[in-house]
């Protein structure tokens, strides 16, 4: 009776509603006044030609909604027990954590055959909803509060320069010597050239001079790594076996780090194909408050 009454309120139409149930008019009729009787309130004003939700029918429509909704989470979790994940699972990440993807989902592709990844990429932030987003993954230090976000990782950020660039520039032993170094600098937006160091409680906030700008990291990297800037990188940005190309300085200060999420939207029901993509992702990844891509023998910074 719930949901044939939600039907008319939704469509403001018996007759529609019985179109949508495939149901007589007058058993729709029936199941409304029932509910009605049942409720001791009037859900629904009728006329000779409309149908209108009163402000109870409105309370309780809401409700309807809810418990509906609860209905339709518990059918779909004892299903999942049982059936194998499946579906297209709708990924979005961005662009320049697009590189560690693929040895993160081609073991996760194998096991799940019968998942299709659509997988996107982009530096701007997305709407999930709007966007038909399952799983998000993002870099950040402040999720969403509306989403779910399941901590996967952390990269931290250090100053990194070539050995070429050190040996014709100098390497710069504290934060303040920085002014007299060039940078390849991050620009989508906004330009980010001013950054915090933080040691014992001190923090030092040092604007950088750009020697190139862009919106790809790659880009930015390359530059670096050919000796002509330095460069402030997060460590899932450095290029495989990074200390034989360039090499981190000032470890004693403190640029933090962010964490790496798998983001998706608040419901009460995490689809099967959901959550084992994101329990994937964990397990591939290992333990979510260390930073796997920090090159080995190099110490971290200062935290």
């Amino acid at each position: 009776m719930m949901r044939v009454f939600v039907a008319v309120a939704r469509r403001n139409s018996f007759v529609a509603a019985a179109g949508d149930l495939r149901m007589s008019r007058a058993s729709v009729s029936k199941h409304v006044a029932a509910v009605e009787s049942r409720v001791g309130a009037r859900l629904l004003d009728r006329t000779t030609h409309s149908v209108r939700v009163t402000e109870a029918g409105r309370i309780y429509l809401e409700r309807c909604l809810e418990c509906l909704q609860a209905f339709d989470d518990a059918d779909a979790a004892l299903a999942d027990l049982t059936a194998e994940p499946r579906g297209v699972l709708r990924v979005a990440a961005p662009f320049d954590f697009g590189r560690h993807l693929p040895a993160l989902i081609t073991p996760f592709m194998r096991v799940y055959p019968a998942i299709m990844l659509d997988v996107r990429l982009s530096n701007r932030t997305l709407d999930m909803v709007k966007e038909g987003i399952d799983v998000y993954l993002r870099i950040t230090n402040s999720p969403e509060a509306e989403s779910i976000a399941r901590p996967l990782a952390v990269t931290r950020i250090a100053v990194w320069g070539s050995h070429a660039y050190f040996r014709k520039h100098g390497r710069p032993r504290t934060p303040a010597d920085l002014v007299r170094h060039r940078f390849a600098l991050f620009d989508e937006p906004p330009l980010l050239d001013e950054w915090v160091f933080e040691r014992g409680g001190k923090r030092k906030a040092i604007k950088l001079s750009p020697a190139i700008v862009s919106n790809s990291s790659g880009v930015l990297v390359d530059a670096v790594c050919a000796g002509e800037a330095l460069g402030v990188i997060p460590s899932f940005l450095l290029p495989p076996e990074p200390t034989a190309l360039v090499e981190a300085v000032l470890l004693d200060w403190s640029l933090g780090q962010r964490c790496v999420y798998a983001v998706y939207p608040h419901r009460r029901f995490v689809p099967s194909k959901v959550r084992v993509f994101v329990d994937g992702l964990r397990t591939a990844l290992g333990d979510p408050s260390q930073d796997p891509w920090w090159p080995t023998g190099t110490p971290p910074p200062r935290s």
